[in-house]
């Protein structure tokens, strides 16, 4: 499902061009992703059907922040494999760049939103605004931002619906993807 929903993300295209190789290869990481997140207990899933339509992992304030040497992290050892080295390189080199700004943006500690996917045939039906709320309430008694990255201008207005506000944007430099960061500070109860 988050393969599909990401399917056309552009950090995922610059990744792996080829579709079928890109869908193989996002399944499997995004399902690694998972049950990283399902571990630290901060994955939220939405079903209608027998299957999830709607998923969202965010990384704990206290797991400190996303790395793009993901070594470790259940089958996360296997990336270059999975991916193939070219392929592997290119998200790891665009990551990298994020990850400094991540840091630069969202001093510390904070709610990390590292993926929030919606199938494509359920989106706009408020799926993925059901997915944020428990972590946005949870940040909110906590006394903790929350921050995130986005790579398609269409997702800014969902976001700053929900408290987001965009705190630096720019283009990563290999890749020439457009980034927006955005930063949710937590609203007074």
């Amino acid at each position: 499902m988050l393969a599909r929903a990401f399917l056309n993300d552009p950090l995922c295209v610059y990744t792996q061009p080829d579709r079928e190789a890109r869908v193989n290869q996002f399944t499997w990481l995004f399902a690694q992703l998972a049950q990283e997140g399902a571990a630290r207990g901060s994955v939220y899933a939405n079903t209608c059907t027998d299957r999830p339509d709607g998923v969202a992992v965010w990384v704990p304030p206290q797991a400190g922040e996303p790395k793009a040497e993901v070594l470790g992290w259940s089958e996360m050892d296997q990336m270059v494999q999975r991916f193939e080295p070219e392929p592997y390189r290119r998200f790891t080199e665009a990551f990298r760049h994020f990850e400094h700004v991540h840091h630069r943006c969202s001093a510390g500690p904070h709610w990390y939103l590292a993926l929030l996917g919606v199938s494509p045939e359920c989106q706009r039906q408020g799926i993925g605004g059901k997915l944020l709320a428990p972590v946005l309430q949870l940040a909110d008694r906590e006394g903790l931002s929350c921050y995130l990255e986005t790579f398609v201008s269409d997702k800014i207005l969902f976001y700053q619906h929900r408290g987001f506000q965009v705190v630096e944007t720019g283009v990563e430099p290999q890749s020439k993807i457009a980034f927006w960061d955005m930063k949710r500070v937590p609203h007074a109860r």
